[in-house]
């Protein structure tokens, strides 16, 4: 490389690093474990981040096929960590199929809710799912998260108790 693109290079290398710190400086720092809310219903969970996940997920109990005008809509009924019980029903944005490395086959319903996560409120799809075996009954995926968070998994509940 020639003598004199060494400067152009030293200044590109470092508007670039400058561009990233930028981008990391508009983001919110979450940790691995952090309090989610669904305003609209006032209700809280206790949320593991997945960055893994493609989807955010909910854990919904007596899920129902609802028709509505030829529409397919789903009745469930949703508990968060306060105990706050609430009966919903939604309007069926898709079906996921989905399958585990143990052959299992099932469907999951996609709806559309608000959610709030520190600072930022996103309505996004989230499937209903049955969680009730897991520790955390919300996950959330890289749809809420994608060009708005940063992620440090050493972390929890950096947004606040």
């Amino acid at each position: 490389m020639r003598a004199g693109l060494w400067p152009l290079l030293v200044v590109l290398l470092g508007l670039s690093s400058m561009a990233s710190a930028q981008i990391l400086k508009e983001k919110v720092l979450i940790g691995r474990v952090e309090w989610v809310e669904l305003p609209d219903l006032k209700m809280k969970f206790r949320s593991r981040i997945d960055t893994g996940a493609k989807t955010s997920s909910i854990h919904a109990e007596s899920v129902e096929e609802v028709r509505r005008d030829g529409d397919l809509w789903v009745k469930f009924r949703l508990k968060d960590d306060a105990g706050k019980e609430v009966e919903l029903t939604r309007k069926v944005e898709s079906i996921q199929k989905i399958s585990n490395a143990g052959g299992f086959t099932g469907k999951r319903y996609v709806i559309r809710e608000k959610i709030k996560l520190g600072p930022v409120v996103r309505e996004i799809v989230l499937n209903l799912n049955d969680r009730d075996k897991m520790a955390y009954k919300f996950l959330v995926g890289r749809n809420f998260l994608l060009g708005h968070f940063t992620v440090d998994v050493a972390r929890s509940h950096v947004t606040g108790d």
